[in-house]
């Protein structure tokens, strides 16, 4: 039996579809576009190299440096009691915040999403809820303070009109503390990020659903939560990094008063006690990890969320 092959000419102009032909053989018109983009992004790719990867590189080879020699007495240093319990308060700051946060957010999103009136109302959450996320810092522990501190205004307020002092249950310079600041950025956040995902649920689905008979509930577990559960995971992995990596506010509200690893940073690098820029390297690359963690899984839910939605 004799097998025939037909070799196919490409058409003039276009690049041949052989795949046995080489990558030189592309047209020059491919190779310019090509050559023009990388240029284009040129300068986003320094920006990172400089802003990004260099301070990343540099901290992490700080971190191996005791007396400008390799060593990993600062990297073992991070497994000792109080830095280990520093970890462990900073994670369960963050798993606090993200999972109260998650919730509340994710209720804001839903009846932003699907709640058209009143208009106004929905326009002002939604701008309140873009400021919100993105506040943070000394101004936010401020506005604490003078809100619900010792002498806060809505504290002396609710002193003079029920005679319980609100600061004898809240106190903004502790773990709790802490983490109700937290929620006033936490929430609005989870609500941004999942707006989108709301938004993608289309109704003729929902209305396909109720027309075969299916109830709310079994629409929402056979058919939104599986969309809807990668968006959610990885929006809740941003809350928790976002956590993590705080510094500001809960440096302005406690000080030294709570073991986080941001704080202790801070001391390390200002010298509140002592200065040990390779120890503070080796906590700085131990919060790298775990964000970078954190960061790559949502991603990879990310893409999932997309190959769904195609």
């Amino acid at each position: 039996m004799t097998i025939q092959t037909a070799r196919v000419i490409p058409e003039a102009g276009l690049p041949p579809s052989d795949p046995e032909c080489p990558a030189a053989a592309r047209s020059p018109r491919s190779r310019s576009s090509s050559l023009l983009g990388w240029l284009g992004a040129l300068p986003y790719l320094l920006f990172l190299a400089i802003f990004l990867i260099a301070p990343i590189a540099t901290n992490i080879w700080t971190s191996f440096q005791v007396d400008g020699s390799f060593s990993l007495a600062s990297m073992s240093r991070l497994f000792e009691p109080q830095y280990r319990d520093a970890f462990v308060q900073t994670i369960n700051l963050s798993l606090l915040t993200a999972g109260i946060g998650g919730v509340l957010g994710l209720t804001l999103a839903w009846a932003l999403a699907t709640s058209e009136r009143p208009n106004w109302l929905r326009n002002l959450v939604l701008s309140f809820s873009a400021v919100a996320s993105q506040m943070g810092g000394v101004a936010l522990a401020f506005a604490f303070i003078a809100a619900i501190g010792v002498q806060g205004l809505v504290t002396r307020m609710v002193l003079s009109l029920t005679g319980w002092n609100l600061s004898d249950s809240i106190h903004l310079a502790s773990f709790w503390g802490i983490a109700i600041v937290y929620l006033y950025f936490q929430i609005p956040l989870m609500a941004i990020l999942m707006l989108p995902a709301f938004g993608s649920l289309k109704r003729q689905w929902s209305e396909a659903a109720y027309s075969l008979g299916a109830s709310r509930f079994r629409y929402l577990k056979d058919v939104a939560f599986p969309i809807m559960w990668p968006s959610t995971i990885g929006a809740l992995l941003l809350l928790f990094a976002n956590s993590f990596s705080a510094y500001a506010t809960a440096y302005a509200l406690a000080g030294g008063r709570v073991n986080l690893v941001p704080i202790l940073i801070g001391f390390f690098i200002s010298g509140n006690v002592m200065t040990d820029d390779s120890f503070a390297a080796a906590l700085v690359t131990g919060m790298i990890v775990i964000v970078v963690l954190a960061i790559g899984l949502r991603t990879l839910l990310e893409r999932r969320t997309n190959k769904w939605l195609r």
